[in-house]
């Protein structure tokens, strides 16, 4: 029983030194830099999305989609400047079309796709795919509003840019 209370007392003693307050870790990140997840919180609030995860912050970093990370850390988090961010979103936010818009240049891209199938003349749905991606349409969403030339399937992304590249 002795040794049961010896070994007690340096336990309680440890707790003690760790709740002296100058040992308390700051509640965020240093001024001027943001985690994954704040980032996260703002691109949601950006692009009309419910959440975002962190982990996709992560790989738009590691692919080169978002400004590189400080050189510093916080703990084991990667740390971004808050200014760099700031700037990203406010040109992602000027590149986001709401979904209302989406469906109907969507709708015209489809239209203009069947006529280009019909006529074999594909000069208006060049055009058309030029003027949805400059108003800030991915190749996915432009992908997703053709076919192939045959009609049975849509395209991939990479397909897209392959065929209309040159007009875009």
């Amino acid at each position: 029983m002795a040794n049961q209370a010896t070994a007690a007392a340096p336990a309680s003693s440890a707790e003690d030194t760790s709740a002296d307050p100058g040992d308390a870790t700051p509640p965020g990140p240093p001024p001027g830099y943001l985690t994954a997840e704040m980032i996260a919180a703002d691109l949601a609030r950006v692009t009309g999305k419910k959440a975002v995860p962190a982990s996709t912050i992560r790989a738009m970093a590691s692919r080169g989609q978002l400004p590189a990370p400080a050189p510093c850390r916080w703990g084991r988090r990667t740390l971004w400047e808050s200014e760099a961010i700031a700037a990203w979103l406010a040109r992602r936010e000027a590149k986001h079309v709401p979904p209302g818009v989406v469906r109907q240049i969507q709708r015209r891209l489809a239209a203009l796709d069947e006529q280009s199938r019909e006529t074999g003349n594909d000069a208006r749905l060049k055009q058309g795919v030029r003027n949805a991606y400059r108003r800030g349409l991915s190749l996915q969403q432009i992908a997703d509003a053709i076919k192939v030339k045959n009609g049975d399937h849509h395209p991939t992304r990479e397909a897209v840019r392959s065929r209309f590249g040159p007009y875009l």
